[in-house]
C-alpha cells in the first residue's frame, strides 16, 4: 500500500499538494485528515469529493505530521488500499446515546468484515468515552480487538469538536474507518510513561466521570490534601490545560491493566472531582505523575520494544493527548520525532482530548495522558 503524508496551512494549498501526489503510479482511494477547528472543513470535503477519494477525519488541538507538530493547520495521509478493504461508518444523527452508537458501530464492522479493525473518531463534549468502550464490548463480546482512535479537539477552545467524512459533519457522533484486518493489518500500542506514586486508594462513590468520594472522603478535598498546589479561587477557573496534566489517576482494571484518568474540574459546592472519562464505584487507583523529561526516554524505549516485533508499516497514525503536550511543552517534539524515526514511514496524527488504543496484550481501552500509535500495513 502506497502512502503520502503532508501538512498545510489552508485548503487551497491542500488541494495543490493532493494533486501533486496523484500520478499514474499513485491513485489514492482514501484520505485521513486532521485539522484545526478554524479550518474550512466544507472546502476540504469538496476537494476529496471532486477527486473521488474517500475522506474521514476530525478536528484537533494541534496537528502532527511525520516528525513535527503544528498549530491551526491541516495534516493529510493519502493511501491507495483497494476500496473493498475498508468502509466508513457514520453514527445516525438521531442516535445521541454514545453506548448505542458504539454498539451500532461494532455491529456494522462485523457485518463488513470477518476480522474488522476500527479507527474511531468522536465529536462532542457530552461523550463519556467509557460508554464507547462498553458499547464495543457489547458488540464484539470482548475488547481483545484492534480498536484505535481519539476524541476530537478544538484548539483548547473547549467549545465544539467535529468529526467529518466526504459528505457529513457532526459535533455529537462517532465516525470510524473500518479496515478488513486480513487485508490491511492494523497493529499498535498505547503508552503513557507516567509513574504511579503513593498507596492504593478506592473510589467509594461515583457517577460516570464525576467522583464524589475517595476512601469515603470528599474527592476534591482528598485531591487537595495530597496536591494542594492551588487556592480555592483558582479551582473555579481550572481548565483542561492546567489541571489535567498534573497528577492523573492510574485506574487498576480487573484484568490488571492500568489506564489514566485526568482530573478536569473541582466542584467546591459538592466536593466532587470531574475526570476526563468515567470510573466505577469500587475502582482502585494510585495517583501518578510524569517523571519529567525522562518520560520521553521511557516512552521511546517502550516504542522501540514494540518496533522489534512490528517493524513493517506502510503508514502510521499517532494520537497524543493534549494534556501530554501541555505537560511536556516543546519537548513533545522529541517524542514525536523519536516515534517517527523508528519506522520512517508517512505519519500523521493530532493532539486529542482522549485516546483509544491497545495495551501490550492487545486489549483496547480509553486513555488520558497517553500516546497511542497505529501501524497500517497491506497484507
Amino acid at each position: 500500500m502506497n502512502s503520502h503524508s503532508f501538512a498545510t496551512q489552508d485548503p487551497r494549498d491542500l488541494e495543490v499538494k493532493v494533486d501533486a501526489c496523484i500520478n499514474h503510479q499513485f491513485q489514492p482511494t482514501l484520505a485521513i485528515v486532521f485539522c484545526s477547528i478554524e479550518q474550512d472543513i466544507s472546502t476540504i470535503q469538496v476537494i476529496f469529493q471532486q477527486r473521488d477519494i474517500t475522506c474521514v477525519g476530525c478536528t484537533s488541538a494541534g496537528e502532527i505530521c511525520d516528525g513535527s507538530f503544528f498549530d491551526q493547520s491541516i495534516v493529510c495521509l493519502l493511501l491507495d488500499p483497494e476500496p473493498s478493504t475498508f468502509r466508513i461508518y457514520e453514527s445516525s444523527p438521531d442516535q445521541e446515546c454514545t453506548h448505542q452508537q458504539a454498539v451500532d458501530l461494532g455491529h456494522f464492522a462485523l457485518s463488513c468484515f470477518e476480522e474488522p479493525a476500527s479507527v474511531v473518531f468522536s465529536g462532542g463534549f457530552s461523550v463519556n468515552a467509557d460508554n464507547i468502550i462498553d458499547g464495543f464490548k457489547t458488540a464484539f463480546g470482548d475488547l481483545n480487538r484492534p480498536i484505535f482512535g481519539a476524541l476530537a479537539g478544538d484548539d483548547l477552545q473547549l467549545s465544539r469538536t467535529l468529526v467529518f467524512s466526504n459528505t457529513a459533519i457532526s459535533d455529537n457522533a462517532l465516525f470510524a474507518l473500518i479496515f478488513d484486518n486480513q487485508k490491511v493489518r492494523c497493529e499498535g500500542i498505547a503508552i503513557s510513561g507516567w509513574e504511579a506514586i503513593g498507596t492504593v486508594h478506592t473510589i467509594t462513590r461515583a457517577d460516570g466521570n464525576v467522583v464524589h468520594t475517595i476512601d469515603d472522603q470528599p474527592a476534591l478535598d482528598f485531591f487537595i490534601k495530597h496536591f494542594g498546589y492551588f487556592s480555592s479561587a483558582e479551582i473555579r477557573k481550572q481548565s483542561l490545560e492546567n489541571m489535567s496534566t498534573q497528577y492523573p489517576l492510574q485506574i487498576i482494571k480487573e484484568n490488571g491493566n492500568r489506564v489514566l484518568r485526568s482530573p478536569l474540574i473541582g466542584n467546591e459546592e459538592d466536593g466532587s472531582l470531574t475526570l476526563a472519562a468515567g470510573v466505577r464505584e469500587g475502582d482502585q487507583f494510585r495517583f501518578s505523575m510524569s517523571p519529567g523529561i525522562n518520560v520521553i526516554d521511557q516512552t521511546l524505549t517502550e516504542f522501540s520494544t514494540f518496533h522489534e516485533k512490528h517493524a513493517a508499516a506502510d503508514a502510521m497514525l499517532l494520537f497524543s493527548c493534549k494534556g501530554r503536550h501541555s505537560a511536556l511543552g516543546p519537548f513533545i517534539g522529541d517524542e514525536i520525532k523519536g516515534v517517527y524515526e523508528q519506522w520512517e514511514k508517512p505519519l500523521i496524527g493530532f493532539f486529542s482530548y482522549g485516546e483509544l488504543g491497545v495495551d501490550d496484550q492487545g486489549y483496547c481501552d480509553f486513555h488520558n495522558e497517553t500516546c497511542s500509535l497505529l501501524l497500517l500495513r497491506e497484507c
